[in-house]
């Protein structure tokens, strides 16, 4: 009698830590970069988040360059730029701290798996434009930045450095912010998704 009253309990105990662990993939599979950091822990998971933050910000940078020559729309164009602008500034700090703690300099690619995820997904950007363009990217970067966000998340379990945890909730707050102005924009210019 116990067992079959726990056991709808277990089951749902269980869909609802699935969800929560792949909620960022419909395919229910975690993506590269998260799933690298996953088992790191201390310097070594500092450094490593620190690399692939660099070439994460970089390819939410490359998406973005694309806004002005695809789209009409000031405001897409505005948060464009002051998105390009603060991810550089990300990317300065980051690079100087992976200088200074590990005595390493950016990789070109830090995860071989994320980058030929995007190198496939880019060609859905780069050939369109106007609405088709705007409806892309308000799909694809708020993604991008989920996992962004995922990964800032991280640092506050494992990160050792203050430093580095106030960079991380940085980061999640402001894409966590943007990913709202993104939905709401999508909302209105596109209906319900």
């Amino acid at each position: 009698m116990k067992i079959k009253s726990i056991m709808p309990r277990i089951a749902t105990l269980a869909l609802i830590t699935a969800t929560i662990a792949f909620a960022h993939d419909p395919n229910g599979k975690v993506d590269a970069m998260n799933a690298s950091l996953a088992p790191l822990k201390g310097a070594e998971f500092e450094q490593s988040f620190l690399e692939q933050m660099i070439q994460h910000h970089r390819s939410g940078i490359e998406m973005a360059k694309m806004v002005n020559d695809h789209t009409k729309r000031p405001e897409l164009r505005q948060f464009a730029d002051k998105m390009i602008a603060a991810q550089q500034a990300e990317i300065d700090k980051m690079t100087g701290w992976l200088k200074d703690w590990s005595k390493a300099s950016p990789k070109p690619v830090a995860n071989e798996a994320a980058d030929k995820e995007m190198k496939m997904h880019m060609p859905m950007l780069s050939d369109k434009h106007d609405a088709d363009f705007d409806k892309a990217f308000l799909q694809m970067m708020p993604q991008h930045h989920h996992m962004a966000v995922e990964m800032a998340e991280q640092v506050e379990k494992k990160g050792t450095r203050s430093e580095l945890k106030e960079l991380a909730a940085k980061i999640a707050k402001d894409q966590q912010e943007e990913i709202k102005q993104m939905k709401s924009w999508a909302q209105a210019w596109f209906g319900p998704a």
